[in-house]
């Protein structure tokens, strides 16, 4: 029997310690070869009657212990929108306030489909618990000031996914809505136990903060070489979108690492015009080159060096990576099948006597 997690479910039983532990552990396994994701594959077509384009995106991952593999895939009408200086990227499925994303989680010891999964929880806590394990290795053990950019679920991941790592006592959020931004602080005072203050603009973020977390979508920079110069000494930043950081910055930190070293593929259906239309089609900066960082895993492994100093300022380029959702997803479902949650699905949907 299959379980159906909905998002309901999967906030009951998730605990983002587990979650960032399970992401530390399966980083350890790509290390050592024992766990492997394909990059994400988008495919673009300029066929939406409600948007600019139509979007395909895919993750797969497969890890050793536990052996599950996860394959992910979200269905998205995008439209770009420009506003108080920044271009920024909405997507909804059919309509507005609706999204198409899912996981499949299958158990590798006889190819079982175990959990068949909506994206909406998982797809942040893994980002976040990315994240925490990026901190934990690459920040300063002293971090107590976080400063967040964006103030949607990433955001709420990021902030909640750090504090389980580094002992945090100030927040600073800044988003271009004043109404979230406020409502961000108000709500993670609570969850976190700790004050969460809005503030004036990004710069401010930055200001003196040991960690700055990058949790927008936005298709223009929100992270500049004077941010980075802002932060405390020793300062590390992370992204959730390559778009976010300035060109500059790549030459003023002293150390990048990555998630893996593969680019996302990139396809499209339609004319070279059409894929210039595109924000990111009209110029491939630094921010989108296939790059040789150290990863974190090797720095998890002990095979790369990661921080030397409380001197040195780091990005961490938190890429995707399927393997998150099978380390995150196996840990949803063990949680909602002990817990006796979820809706059971017979195999027998899933199976066939026709040999393909």
């Amino acid at each position: 029997m299959a379980l159906l997690i909905n998002n309901d479910v999967q906030e009951r039983v998730l605990d983002m310690k587990d979650a960032v532990d399970a992401m530390e552990a399966v980083l350890k396994q790509y290390a050592q070869g024992l766990a492997c994701f394909q990059p994400r594959t988008d495919l673009w077509a300029p066929t939406a009657t409600n948007g600019d384009y139509y979007r395909w995106g895919s993750l797969l991952g497969a890890m050793y212990d536990p052996p599950t593999l996860a394959f992910r895939f979200k269905s998205d009408i995008l439209t770009w929108t420009e506003y108080d200086g920044a271009v920024t990227e909405e997507w909804h499925n059919m309509e507005p306030g609706k999204y198409c994303g899912f996981v499949i989680l299958i158990d590798m010891t006889n190819g079982e489909i175990i959990a068949l999964m909506n994206d909406g929880i998982i797809q942040h806590a893994r980002v976040g618990a990315t994240a925490a394990v990026g901190a934990k290795y690459l920040s300063r053990e002293d971090s107590t000031v976080l400063g967040v950019v964006g103030s949607g679920g990433m955001a709420h991941a990021y902030s909640e996914a750090i504090c389980t790592i580094r002992d945090i006592q100030e927040v600073r959020v800044w988003s271009p809505t004043k109404e979230n931004r406020d409502k961000f602080a108000t709500d993670m005072t609570a969850k976190l136990g700790i004050p969460v203050t809005a503030v004036a603009d990004n710069f401010a973020v930055a200001e003196g903060a040991d960690i700055v977390a990058l949790c927008t979508d936005s298709r223009e920079p929100v992270y500049t070489k004077d941010m980075l110069e802002a932060q405390k000494p020793g300062g590390l930043f992370i992204r959730c979108r390559i778009d976010e950081i300035d060109e500059p910055v790549y030459d003023a930190v002293d150390k990048v690492f990555g998630m893996s070293q593969d680019s996302y593929d990139d396809l499209s259906i339609g004319s070279e015009q059409e894929r210039a239309r595109r924000p990111s089609g009209t110029a491939y900066l630094k921010r989108y080159e296939t790059n040789d960082w150290p990863i974190l895993a090797s720095v998890i492994n002990g095979d790369v060096v990661g921080r030397e100093n409380d001197s040195e300022t780091i990005f961490f380029d938190n890429n995707s990576a399927g393997l998150q959702f099978a380390a995150v997803g196996r840990v949803i479902y063990e949680k909602a099948k002990e817990a006796k949650l979820g809706m059971h699905i017979p195999m027998e949907w899933f199976h066939q006597d026709i040999r393909n």
